[in-house]
């Protein structure tokens, strides 16, 4: 037999599912700090203490503030049931403004205050700014897909763009936030209140039966 000590091996499943979970803390963390006290008052060292890890940690993870609240947006877009754009998409051509309402009101009850944060702390934080300029140029372009669908369907009373450019002024965190939290419209009947607004700037008129 070899005198050689035998070497353990890497088990990289086991690490990177410790990482998914350290990185998960992280955010939940910094969610809760981002809320409650807003994004310039929020350190790293603060969310470290609330996450029970190192500064350093949160440092091999996220370069800064920045990367860390938009990490924290991701994870809110993704941590909730609202049906994905692309589905929505691949629906047929009569069901895809409601289920858009729906699913956007699902999403922005999760998320839609870490958006509209994220809008207002990239005022102050210039590295903030493509990261939500990106996450801008992802949505109008899942958007423009949706618009193309209604457009090929003969659905549209304008262009593809113009219906694209309208589903993104009104189907964002602002327009949820001021009809929910502002006017007091519940949540539960957001979505209806979107698909009819939708429905009446977007479809061309139905045409009188005679």
């Amino acid at each position: 037999m070899s005198g050689q000590p035998v070497k353990r091996r890497y088990d990289a499943t086991s690490r990177r599912a410790a990482a998914a979970v350290t990185r998960d803390r992280i955010c939940a963390a910094a969610e809760e700090l981002f809320v409650r006290v807003g994004y310039a008052r929020t350190s790293i060292r603060a969310v470290a203490k609330a996450a029970a890890v190192a500064e350093a940690t949160i440092y091999l993870t996220f370069p800064g503030k920045a990367a860390l609240l938009d990490a924290v947006i991701v994870r809110a877009t993704r941590d909730n049931p609202s049906e994905g754009l692309g589905a929505i998409a691949a629906a047929r051509p009569e069901d895809i403004l409601p289920r858009l309402a729906a699913s956007n009101a699902v999403l922005m009850a999760r998320a839609g205050r870490l958006i509209a944060l994220g809008e207002s702390a990239s005022l102050m934080d210039a590295e903030l700014r493509p990261l939500r300029e990106r996450a801008h140029d992802n949505l109008r372009a899942a958007l423009r897909v949706i618009a193309d669908r209604l457009g090929d369907a003969g659905l549209l009373g304008a262009s593809a763009q113009e219906a694209a450019d309208s589903l993104y002024a009104i189907a964002g965190e602002s327009t949820y936030l001021r009809m929910t939290e502002g006017a007091g419209l519940p949540p539960e009947h957001y979505a209806r209140w979107l698909t009819d607004t939708l429905e009446a700037i977007l479809l061309r008129p139905l045409t009188p039966r005679p």
